[in-house]
């Protein structure tokens, strides 16, 4: 496997986990204001992530060219 194989990976993970936690808040499942909190900044932390990998795959591309 290599890097960019694992890293592709890791980015379906948490694109997994993301549209998780969004079918969660659709279906209405927060108990509060707080844990839809919660579930918005882990969201936006999984989309960050998935946003620097995919930046660290460019740059592993542009080098490997």
């Amino acid at each position: 496997m290599t890097t960019a194989d694992l890293l592709q990976r890791i980015k379906k993970n948490l694109e997994r986990e993301r549209l998780a936690i969004a079918e969660k808040m659709v279906l209405g499942r927060n108990t509060d204001f707080l844990s839809y909190q919660k579930d918005v900044g882990i969201a936006e932390g999984l989309s960050q992530a998935s946003d620097i990998i995919s930046e660290t795959m460019k740059k592993i591309n542009e080098e490997d060219a």
